[in-house]
Order: C-alpha cells, then sequence, then structure tokens
C-alpha cells in the first residue's frame, strides 16, 4: 500500500518555512506534519469539496510545486548530513567521539533518505491524478467501448475488457511483471488515496502503474492485461498542460466523482 497524506499548498508552504529556518541548524531530518487518517473514515463519507474540477487542478498543480520545493530542501539537508556524518565516521576512527554519536548521525540520514522518497512518491501520485484529470474532457469526447473493445489515440489506449476486476488480482499482475522483468511492478497508487480523493475521483477498485504504455514494459503489460480480459486505460502523457503522469491504470475508469456516501457516480 502507498503511504497516506493529506498535503495541500498552504500546509507545505508552513513546513517549507519551518524547515528553511530550523532543520539546518539543528543538524535534525525535519520531517513533514502529517494528519493521519481516520480508519472508521471512508472517502465517500468525508464532505466534498465544492471547487470546480478546473479549481481542483490548480490547487493540486500548486500543491505539486510546493512538494518540489520540499524535496530540493530535504535534498540540501541530506548533502550537509551525509558530509557531517563522514566526518564523524573518521572522527570515530581515531576515538575522538563515541559510538552513540556516530549512530545518531547515521540515522539522520537514513530518516532523510526516507522522507525523500516519501515525498518523491507523493510528487509521482500527483502527477497521475493529475494526468487523469487533464485526460478527462477527452475520454468524455470518445465513444464508450463495447466490452472486449480495444482503441487508441495520441493520448490514450483503452481496453474494456470482460474479467470481474477487483484489487485482489492484484498479485497476479505483479507475480507477471516481476517474473517477466526481474524487478517489482512500479505501483504508484492502488485503492483510494488522497491525490484521487481532493480530484473526487473513485478509485476505489483500481491501481496505477508507473509505466509508459510505449515503452516495452508497458506493451507487454498491456499484452497480458487484454490476454488476461483485464480492464486498463494507459496515459501517453502527451497531453497539453500535462508533459508527466503517463501510466497505465488498471481497473475500470476512475473519472468518476464520488457522490453520496457508498457510492460513485460516472461523468461519462
Amino acid at each position: 500500500m502507498q503511504p497516506k497524506r493529506l498535503l495541500t499548498a498552504s500546509v507545505t508552504g508552513l513546513l517549507l518555512g519551518g524547515l528553511l529556518n530550523d532543520a539546518f541548524a539543528q543538524g535534525k531530518p525535519a520531517k513533514p506534519t502529517i494528519r493521519p487518517s481516520n480508519p472508521q473514515e471512508t472517502p465517500s463519507s468525508r464532505k466534498q469539496p465544492s471547487d470546480s474540477p478546473n479549481e481542483l487542478i490548480e490547487k493540486m498543480k500548486a500543491s505539486r510545486e510546493s512538494l518540489e520545493k520540499l524535496l530540493a530542501v530535504y535534498d540540501k539537508q541530506l548533502q550537509s548530513q551525509t558530509t557531517g556524518f563522514e566526518l564523524r565516521k573518521s572522527l570515530y576512527e581515531k576515538d575522538l567521539i563515541s559510538k552513540l554519536e556516530l549512530e545518531e548521525s547515521e540515522r539522520a540520514v537514513a530518516s532523510t533518505r526516507f522522507h525523500i522518497q516519501q515525498v518523491r512518491q507523493w510528487i509521482a501520485e500527483d502527477d497521475i491524478a493529475l494526468a487523469e484529470a487533464l485526460f478527462r474532457q477527452e475520454l468524455r469526447r470518445l465513444p464508450a467501448l463495447p466490452l472486449g473493445g480495444y482503441s487508441e489515440t495520441a493520448a490514450l489506449i483503452r481496453y474494456n475488457g470482460r474479467a470481474v476486476w477487483s484489487l485482489s488480482n492484484a498479485e497476479k499482475i505483479e507475480k507477471f511483471f516481476a517474473a517477466r522483468f526481474g524487478y517489482d511492478l512500479p505501483v504508484s497508487a492502488i485503492g483510494q488515496t488522497p491525490a484521487h480523493e481532493r480530484m473526487r475521483f473513485d478509485h476505489r477498485e483500481a491501481m496505477d502503474v508507473a509505466v509508459r504504455p510505449d515503452s516495452p514494459e508497458g506493451r507487454e503489460l498491456m499484452n497480458y492485461l487484454r490476454n488476461a480480459g483485464i480492464p486498463f486505460i494507459a496515459f501517453r502523457g502527451q497531453m497539453p498542460g500535462s508533459s508527466t503522469g503517463a501510466h497505465i491504470h488498471i481497473g475500470r475508469p476512475s473519472i468518476r466523482f464520488l457522490s453520496t456516501p457508498g457510492r460513485a457516480s460516472s461523468d461519462r
């Protein structure tokens, strides 16, 4: 499962201010303050935003820009901490500092690396949610596919498979990909994520895979999905305003608004 978050541009701005003022002076890893998800709370039971789709897109773009700034702060912090660790390692080898001091420095480096990985994951989630939002109008213009139907455009590849799909089938896809390519399936989102929720997309029974559809991995993955009858939409990332976010969305389209509790309505 992917790490949970709810990070707006304003929250990130506060984080950046604190990081810039305190992180380097204190020499400690700066951890973002993330509001934990309530396990009793379901996406559809939360109050939905009243923003228009265009306003939501602009807010997510602002959030993504803030995450890029946060990532730059962490990168600079890691560089400083790594230099400090190498110095302490040298001092420890000369018996000038204790092992505890060395271990504290090592933990700080590991913590910052973890946060860098986390922020990069959040950026990838935003890229994919933005791509799906920007392609929404394109999807609405295209005719609905019959069961078993397949189509390609410059922007999208769609397949309306006949198989009954749920996230419980994800493991089979992961095993196929790992056996074929020798590394884990690069899942960027599985189930409902904060990014999809903020865009009001129903992603509860879908997963996103961060591979370019026209890459060898992308083509083989889509062939596997078609042979198994599993529906998907592949986003090529060639849409005005979306230079990133190319991925393969496995499952029924998530370009549907979350509506009343326990229900989702299609915009098609």
